[in-house]
């Protein structure tokens, strides 16, 4: 499937998304149709050059559009942007995002909010974009913030309702690296409507066209916002994951025992201790746990104050291949008794169910009731299962 990274070293503005996903072959014509239709002010679209590299920049002429609009109220922006002359899904994404400042606002300032016409239409063009390059995924390595004060000094760095925006959103963010407001709500809430996935590193995927949209600041490096048009596998899931490792020698067994089931309590996906033997001989154990990448620094932590390691290995791994797994309950029949019991099921992003697997707590259960060795409970639910999923298919 198409894949759309964004990559928002620098942060991102309305602009800086509208003018990458341009750059990436987005139809200008109707990105601007969208735009001036609803703000009845020019978007210019041009080539620049920002410090030395070359982007498109996109923006709307301020004043021309305070000029013709007042700023809205969110009744007012949601009217017009449901009659715009745009299909049902650019105008439901738009109201959404929109409707997500205003919520993040009055949830922390009270009512009464209004919003200028030029941002609810930038906004409305980002979703046109979207739209225009087949609505494809969409994933984002961390954006940066930025930090200090606003420009007008009176609030701090990332500003409290960018922060209430990205509250349960995938995108991961970041301080820094310069001071100044790099990430605005408004394009904040943009990537956190769209982005289904981010990481620090991208996903593995054969680019098709790379596109640079142009911000406003001076900063030591080009104000840009990178994004990549792509095609990517999407028969598995994405996973970016970390190794951590250390190495102990002077820990109990039942400390280490104990370690496991902390690790995967904290978030690990796997964890494993295996021994060794280590320098002059002496007895020791690698402590291992696979986890998610923004989990690392948490982990790696509580491997620390757990056994008193003074470090603890990262090992970045680019991506591993995993399929969506689910609990499901289902009724199983066996010895002429019917049991609601627990399978993990394992599909890909098609739904294709690559594995059915029964908890090994409901089959012990029943195994003990029907006085039944536990693999032919485990044996004969897999097999009724499975059969279940067969017939659902047919």
């Amino acid at each position: 499937m198409k894949c759309l990274i964004f990559d928002p070293f620098c942060g991102a503005t309305e602009e800086m998304i509208l003018g990458a996903m341009l750059a990436c072959g987005a139809d200008e014509w109707r990105v601007r149709s969208a735009v001036e239709g609803l703000c009845d002010a020019p978007l210019d679209i041009e080539d620049k050059q920002s410090g030395r590299m070359a982007a498109k920049a996109a923006t709307v002429n301020r004043a021309a559009a305070r000029k013709g609009h007042k700023a809205m109220s969110r009744d007012e922006a949601m009217e017009k942007m449901n009659v715009m002359h745009e299909n049902q899904p650019v105008r439901v994404d738009a109201m959404e995002i929109v409707r997500s400042v205003f919520d993040a606002i009055e949830s922390l300032y009270g009512q009464g909010y209004r919003m200028d016409v030029y941002t609810i239409a930038l906004i409305t063009g980002i979703c046109a974009a979207y739209d225009s390059l087949g609505r494809p995924g969409v994933f984002s390595t961390p954006a940066a913030m930025g930090g200090g004060l606003t420009a007008d000094k009176k609030m701090p760095v990332p500003r409290p309702e960018t922060m209430r925006i990205l509250e349960g959103s995938k995108l991961i963010v970041q301080g820094g690296p310069f001071d100044g407001e790099l990430l605005t709500p408004g394009a904040a809430s943009a990537l956190a409507y769209y982005v289904k996935e981010s990481g620090r590193y991208y996903p593995d995927n054969r680019p098709l066209a790379v596109g640079y949209g142009a911000g406003a600041m001076s900063l030591p490096m080009p104000d840009v916002l990178r994004a990549t048009l792509s095609e990517a596998d999407d028969a598995l899931i994405l996973d970016r994951m970390e190794l951590l490792e250390t190495n102990v020698d002077d820990v109990t067994g039942e400390v280490l025992g104990a370690l496991i089931e902390d690790l995967m309590a904290a978030g690990a996906m796997d964890a494993s201790i295996v021994p060794v033997t280590m320098k002059k001989g002496r007895s020791g154990h690698i402590i291992r746990a696979i986890v998610k990448a923004e989990d690392g620094p948490a982990i790696a932590r509580k491997i620390m104050v757990e056994t008193g390691s003074l470090g603890v290995r990262v090992m970045p791994v680019k991506h591993r291949f995993i399929a969506r797994r689910d609990v499901v309950v289902m009724p199983i029949t066996i010895e002429e008794n019917v049991y609601d019991m627990r399978f993990k099921v394992s599909a890909d992003t098609g739904g294709l169910i690559l594995d059915v697997s029964a908890e090994y707590d409901d089959a012990r259960k029943v195994a003990k009731e029907l006085a039944l060795p536990l693999k032919t409970v485990m044996r004969k639910a897999e097999a009724e299962a499975w059969k279940k999923y067969d017939t659902a298919k047919r």
